[in-house]
Order: structure tokens, then sequence, then C-alpha cells
């Protein structure tokens, strides 16, 4: 009877294992679904080594592109989340390497050599003294942004020439404006026939929309569908977070109390398994072994069922939350990849 709790523990703890196991094959399965849809659209993706080179990274690196990603089609279209300072949205002018991580989209285009940003972004672009601002047309986006277009024959600016941004007077600018507002816009960089277009930080569905709208931006303004709110950008796993804690806190406090648990004879342990020959168990600390105490006063060494006990107890508790955290994990990270997967496909 007194092993009744450690071995349903036990069961717990292969359920959980199991569990755990199965959520794991899930979220395999979601993200290689997810590299599929990547696949279909022309994208391939690598990451980033600690180096700063680009490298072959498996499906289950697309949830977390804060570590370093890049999405590239054949056309020559890339999207890019890179942390070092050397390289991303860090090489835009006025974006040095304190600035905050952004999502950098590069491709092609025909638009003259220009900087779209905010006034105060200007400053650290251009200088104190930046030229003065050209509008789009659109009034929500000139609140917040200016058009800066640059001469051919030098390095200073001027005002922009008749049509810097024939992007915001296609028939397709709604539909910009709308997914530029959606992604976050930050700023724009046309030099020698390349732009450069950063947005916020952005999971993997996020920065295949952000590309979709460069391309549109850069020369093919025919509308496309809407860009859908991408996933939230997976900073951690707060129910693994919370069973940890629990955790901890229910071992810290149980390991010291259960002993005293037991002296009272309610323990889940029993006194017959502590002292077998009668008497009170006393849980022995520091370099005190336990003892039994006998009505008499005297005491003895109690027998090791207690320490057997205590084993069983502690290595299935701790195996079921190892199991159960692991499937909560596994099970986060599959939800994120179905939803960029179901953003990507609808």
């Amino acid at each position: 009877m007194a092993y009744l709790v450690p071995l349903f523990l036990g069961i717990c703890a292969v359920l959980a294992i199991v569990l755990a196991l199965l959520s794991r094959n899930g979220m395999h399965a979601a993200f290689s679904a997810l590299a599929a849809e990547l696949a279909r659209r022309g994208i391939h993706f690598r990451g980033m080594i600690p180096a700063g080179a680009w490298t072959t990274v498996p499906p289950t690196a697309l949830d977390l592109p804060q570590r370093g990603i890049l999405l590239e089609r054949a056309d020559g279209l890339r999207a890019s989340l890179s942390p070092n300072a050397t390289q991303g949205a860090a090489t835009v002018p006025g974006f040095g390497p304190i600035a905050p991580m952004h999502t950098l989209v590069e491709v092609d285009s025909a638009l003259p050599d220009q900087m779209i940003c905010a006034p105060d972004r200007a400053q650290g672009a251009f200088g104190p003294f930046p030229p003065a601002p050209l509008r789009t047309g659109h009034p929500g986006f000139d609140q917040r942004f200016a058009i800066y277009a640059r001469v051919e024959e030098g390095n200073s600016y001027r005002p922009a020439p008749p049509n810097p941004a024939p992007w915001a007077r296609s028939a397709a600018a709604p539909l910009i404006f709308s997914n530029l507002h959606t992604l976050g816009f930050v700023a724009m960089h046309v030099h020698g026939g390349r732009a450069r277009i950063l947005f916020a930080p952005l999971p993997v569905d996020g920065m295949v929309s952000a590309m979709d709208t460069a391309s549109m931006i850069a020369g093919a303004h025919e509308a496309r569908r809407p860009a859908p709110i991408p996933t939230p950008l997976r900073t951690g796993s707060p129910p693994s977070v919370v069973l940890a804690i629990v955790f901890f806190v229910f071992q810290g406090f149980g390991i010291p109390l259960l002993p005293h648990v037991t002296e009272t004879g309610l323990a889940l342990a029993g006194s017959e398994i502590a002292c077998p020959n009668g008497g009170t168990f006393k849980k022995g600390y520091r370099n005190r072994s336990d003892q039994c105490k006998l009505p008499n006063g005297k005491s003895y060494a109690s027998a090791s069922a207690y320490q057997a006990w205590q084993f069983a107890f502690w290595s299935a508790y701790n195996l079921a939350v190892l199991g159960a955290g692991s499937a909560l994990y596994f099970r986060h990270r599959r939800n994120n990849a179905l939803a960029m997967t179901k953003n990507l496909a609808t």
C-alpha cells in the first residue's frame, strides 16, 4: 500500500513521456508542412551561424527567426532577420549596430535612388540638416514618413524627381499602404537599382508577406491579396515556464516537509516502512542517519525502505513533470508552425 503513490506517479510519468513523444512527432510534421509551403512558393531558407555566414538549418528553426534566418527566391528577392550588427538592417543608412533588429527585404527595382523614413531617422541618415521631405499623397503614411531622393551625379540629396514613388499612385497603392501598416514598415533605401525595405521583426509568415509587398513596390503594381496579420513572434514557451515554476516550488517545499509528514504517522510512506520494528520515524539531517524512536525513549537506525520510497516518489514525479513540460513545449511550437502555414496558404 505504501508504494501506491509512487506507482501512480510512475504511471503519470509514462503517459507524460508518451504524450511528449507524440507531440514531438506532431511538431516535426507541422514544420515539414511549413517548409513544403515555402518550397511551393519557390522560397528557400537558411540560418545564420555565430560567425555570420548563412547555412542550412532544419525546418524547426522557422519559428525562431530572431536567431538569424534568410528567405530567398530564385529571382533574387530575399528577406532576412539577423541579430548580427554587421549585416541585415544594420547596413541601411541611419540604422547602425545600436538600432533594434528589423526584418530586411531586398529586391531589384527601377526606382530612383531615395530614402523613405521617419523625419527623426532622416537626421541619422543625412546628418543634422536633411533635405526637405517629400510626400506620397497618402495622409496616414505621410504623417509618419517622408521621401528623400538623391541626384545621380553626387552624394547629396535634393528634392525628388517628378515621381520618385510611382507605386504610391498605382492601382495597388491602397493595398500596399495597408500592408505596410500591417507589417510595421520602418524605412526604405534604394540605391543602384536595389531596394532595401525594413519592417518590424516578423515571423516567417510575416516575412513572406513583406516579400510580396516589396515586390509590388519594386515594380509589379498588380494588386495581390492583403497581408494577413502575422503570427506572434515566438519569444518563449509560457506553458513550459509555468510548469517549471510549479515543479521547483513544489519540490522545494516538498523535499523538506516530507520527512516531517512521515514523522506524524500520516505519511504517504507509512511508519511500517520507515520503522519495520516499531517506533516513530525521525528524519536525520546533515551527517545524522535516519532513526526510529521507540516508546521507551531508545532509538535505532531505520531501515533503508524509506530512502527507497523517497527515490521512487521523486524519480516518478520528476519524470512526470519533465514529460508534461516537454509535451507542452512541443505542442506550443507545433501550433506556431500550423498557424504560419495557415497564413501562407490562405
